[in-house]
């Protein structure tokens, strides 16, 4: 990048599977302690910032404040008078606002500026004790909300062409095949993703497991994390089944959340050097999806690239990886797309603990989408808190040696055979 930008503080809260909270508390705890690790005091600076980008999908839907949800809940919290700017990127959603708040940065706009991103896949379930007829609806109410990330107008044409494909790849008739029902049709769209890359290149369902294990190994230490239990590749080969080949331990959990970045400039940073460990920005790119073939270089690749060049950098310097693994498989597809091997030796590398925790590339140290959860528009800015921890070497027992350089995958929604968005960040410790 020209000019030097900086991530000085980050907040998390935990995942939750659900009554996290309201969305003012979950956005106060992520913003207080991403403000304190800033030197902000959080209870006074909000005006210090010169915008916000507040990131969320689903708000709307399960609370009817589709228009100005960002003001709505931040004037709460003492937000006021700034610009506030609404993002929604589906599950790229959190890695927008972060591109948004570092390029108003580079552009000038600003010496400091805030980007949270919030989502609660349920309402809280204590209001409606009243209504138990609601409250059964709700789990599918949320697994239909994941469809606001696809073609409304084009669903059947995509229910249709999965159940094609899995009727072909597995050899079934194609009465015997479905689409959503119980579970996320996003699960749909990975599993005949990976069945045409299991027959193209050979990788298996023992590759997926492996891999899924060591991701539930990286959750259980990351005391934020929505799961935090371990799991043998054989326990995940034998639960429940989803959709062939994922089962349910490869697929990302609903949950809630919130995550938050603040990102200065070099001008502000020279000023302000007492407040704690500066991480750089090397590179910020957002691309949206676009046609092509099934084993042509998708999105995360032609993300990645960018974002290699951006930064001026070569992958083998990357000490550590985030990747968007809504399911165990997409770790494996994107380490290759990415180049960090090649597509014939994913499924083998990636189960052969290279990208574990002591690994040549750890990858997802933090649980990933399947065990540190997944609150959709959340994830994205999830990944930079993250990043950030294990850069400035606070991950505690998950901590990895030496981490100097940090790289971020984060797609979102799906068109045609690709995520509609995705967002790609690559960060270095500054100190």
């Amino acid at each position: 990048m020209k000019d030097r930008v900086y991530i000085i503080g980050v907040g998390m809260t935990p995942i939750v599977k659900m009554n996290g909270g309201s969305y003012e508390h979950l956005c106060s705890t992520a913003l207080s302690e991403a403000m304190a690790d800033a030197g902000l005091c959080p209870e006074s600076d909000q005006g210090a910032f010169g915008a916000v980008w507040y990131g969320n999908c689903a708000q709307g839907l399960f609370t009817s404040q589709h228009s100005i949800r960002g003001q709505v809940v931040l004037r709460r919290l003492g937000f006021m008078g700034m610009p506030v700017i609404n993002v929604e990127n589906a599950c790229a959603t959190g890695s927008t606002a972060l591109h948004q708040a570092i390029h108003f940065i580079l552009a000038g706009g600003a010496e400091l500026a805030l980007a949270v991103a919030v989502e609660k896949m349920m309402p809280d379930f204590n209001a409606l004790e009243d209504l138990p007829e609601i409250a059964a609806a709700l789990p599918h109410l949320s697994l239909s909300a994941f469809w606001m990330g696809c073609e409304q107008d084009r669903k059947r044409l995509y229910i249709e062409k999965w159940r094609r494909d899995k009727s072909s790849l597995l050899e079934i008739p194609f009465e015997e095949t479905d689409v959503g029902g119980n579970r996320s049709p996003f699960m749909d769209y990975y599993a005949v993703k990976a069945l045409k890359f299991m027959h193209r290149y050979g990788c298996t369902q023992e590759q997926l497991a492996r891999v899924c294990a060591k991701t539930h190994h990286h959750g259980s230490l990351n005391p934020k994390a929505q799961y935090r239990m371990e799991m043998s590749w054989q326990e995940v080969l034998a639960d429940k089944p989803i959709t062939y080949p994922l089962t349910r331990s490869m697929c990302a959990p609903i949950g809630e959340g919130c995550a938050a970045a603040i990102v200065c400039s070099e001008k502000y940073l020279r000023h302000n050097r007492e407040n704690g460990y500066p991480v750089e920005v090397l590179a910020s790119v957002l691309v949206s999806g676009r046609e092509r073939g099934d084993f042509d270089r998708d999105i995360s690749g032609r993300g990645a690239e960018l974002a290699f060049r951006q930064a001026g950098l070569d992958r083998r310097e990357v000490d550590l990886l985030e990747l968007h693994d809504a399911t165990s498989f997409s770790e494996i597809y994107q380490t290759a797309q990415a180049g960090f091997c090649r597509p014939e030796d994913a499924g083998a590398y990636c189960a052969s603990g290279a990208t574990a925790l002591g690994g040549e590339l750890p990858t997802n140290v933090s649980g990933g989408l399947v065990s540190r959860g997944h609150p959709v528009g959340c994830t994205g800015l999830a990944q930079t808190y993250e990043l950030v921890t294990q850069l400035r070497g606070r991950a505690g027992d998950r901590q990895v040696k030496g981490a100097r350089i940090g790289m971020q995958i984060n797609g979102g929604g799906v068109i045609g055979v690709e995520e509609a968005a995705l967002g790609a960040h690559i960060y270095r410790r500054a100190w």
